[in-house]
């Protein structure tokens, strides 16, 4: 899956950091550009079950 928004960008960051995920970036941190997320690791799918959704974008 590939992320194009800045915020997206930099909260993936954060995830591929702790081990969530495997991302690759096409620009340095703070620089426009793509992500593209790979893999959804064993500890990222163990951490999602305690994750709650966002309210925000619910409908």
């Amino acid at each position: 899956m590939t992320f194009t928004s800045m915020e997206d960008i930099e909260a993936l960051r954060i995830l591929k950091d702790g081990g969530w995920v495997k991302a690759s970036f096409s620009a340095p941190p703070g620089r426009k550009g793509t992500a593209t997320v790979t893999e959804l690791t064993p500890l990222g799918r163990f951490a999602m079950q305690f994750v709650q959704p966002d309210d925000k974008e619910m409908p």
